[in-house]
């Protein structure tokens, strides 16, 4: 795929090998700014992989990864510039699987967080941006709780206003539902879509079909550390290209009714 000058994210010839296994294979895919990226595939395929090498919180074994303008080459005897991974860093905010709160905090404080610690924000400047972005996801009542307190829903909204009080210029979602009982599946995915919504520029690995039908503009299916399948929604889900892709999505159709 030829990149796109105007890509927020690109990635180029992607690998990452753990020991003897080879993860991901050759990953090459870009997103424009605004763009809600989808990746899916089966458990195991490389998907939160290649999540975690984007922001290096996985070092790539090779490749070219670039996020707003600050791009990192990785390989054999290549050495990537620290400064240059903390800026890619600074312009991706990531939820996780696990909520990852500090306990002993309160929400507000959990938000702010690395306002007060990444950017060296005072914390009186930091707090009305924190209660912002609580109130963008519905939890500005819950300000002074700790987690112990709060439902595995509240728990992820609060990671959700922590990412976004960053204010980054990407948000990496790594299943954020999974850890989830089915009954707070659809809050967590109601913020999400309305973060889409507002112009967010958006990659998200998920097994919610549903989101992925209703708010991506692309999907990509990954099998094996490989892009099999990249396209829109309507053509994944209606006439995928690959058997790869069909086989994985047909029991899907039948439970999620898509």
């Amino acid at each position: 795929m030829l990149m796109n000058d105007k890509s927020i994210i690109q990635v180029e010839d992607l690998h990452k090998w753990f020991g003897m296994l080879h993860v991901l294979k050759g990953i090459t895919f870009s997103v424009v700014p605004r763009e809600v990226l989808v990746i899916i595939g089966r458990s195991g395929s490389g998907k939160s992989t290649l999540l975690r090498c984007i922001n290096f919180l996985e070092d790539p074994s090779a490749g070219m990864i670039s996020v707003a303008g600050v791009g990192v080459l990785t390989g054999p005897g290549i050495k990537p510039e620290h400064k240059k991974i903390l800026a890619l860093r600074l312009s991706t905010g990531m939820v996780f699987q696990e909520f990852n709160l500090f306990p002993h905090m309160t929400t507000i404080d959990n938000v702010i967080e690395g306002l007060v610690t990444v950017k060296r924000m005072k914390k009186d400047e930091a707090i009305p941006i924190g209660e912002k972005y609580l109130e963008k996801v519905g939890l500005r009542d819950k300000r002074d709780v700790h987690p112990i307190r709060l439902s595995g829903g509240q728990k992820q909204r609060v990671a959700i206003a922590r990412a976004l009080a960053m204010e980054p210029a990407v948000l990496l979602f790594d299943e954020p539902t999974s850890a989830l009982d089915p009954e707070l599946i659809g809050e967590v995915l109601d913020v999400m879509k309305e973060i889409a919504y507002d112009g967010a520029t958006m990659l998200v690995v998920t097994h919610e079909m549903g989101f992925a039908k209703d708010v991506s503009d692309r999907i990509i299916f990954i099998d094996q550390g490989l892009i099999v399948e990249d396209g829109p929604p309507e053509q994944i889900f209606s006439n995928p290209k690959d058997e790869r892709t069909r086989l994985f999505l047909e029991p899907l159709r039948k439970v999620q009714h898509l």
